[in-house]
């Protein structure tokens, strides 16, 4: 029983060591900063005309500068293909890829029978204009002579 008021100092005092403990860090502890929350933006919704081509449809946007594909020169390798392309009633050109048309618009990809061209940020495809009867006489191999005499 001597132990007794000892023991009942020494709880005391872990307690108080305790509590001066917790007040000291929470009042030396940095202050919290209110977050704010920025509600996020809505998604632009993407064009129509977009899914338009996207299925295969005609685009209806007006383009700013005419353009007409007269020829391909096609090759395996991608670097060697040659677009000519006749704009604004100008004689037309042979041009390769990343080659500027016309101001703001570049070649962007040469196929068998289209070109992509990237104008004013937009994709454009430029089908190659159909031959007319003459050229396609022109193309067509003569007829073999028969060797009958």
């Amino acid at each position: 029983m001597k132990r007794l008021p000892l023991l009942c100092s020494f709880v005391l005092f872990i307690l108080l060591s305790a509590s001066v403990t917790y007040w000291l860090l929470q009042w030396m502890a940095p202050s919290t900063r209110t977050l704010q929350v920025v509600a996020p933006a809505e998604p632009a919704l993407p064009e129509l005309s977009a899914a338009t081509q996207l299925f295969g449809g005609a685009s209806t946007e007006a383009t700013s500068t005419p353009l007409q594909l007269s020829g391909i020169i096609y090759s395996r390798t991608p670097g060697e293909r040659v677009a000519i392309i006749t704009s604004d009633a100008k004689p037309a050109r042979a041009l390769g890829m990343n080659a500027e048309v016309a101001p703001g618009i570049i070649i962007k990809q040469i196929n068998q029978r289209s070109v992509v061209v990237l104008e004013n940020g937009q994709q454009r495809v430029i089908p190659l204009s159909k031959l007319s009867s003459t050229a396609k006489d022109n193309l067509t191999p003569p007829p073999e002579a028969s060797s009958s005499k």
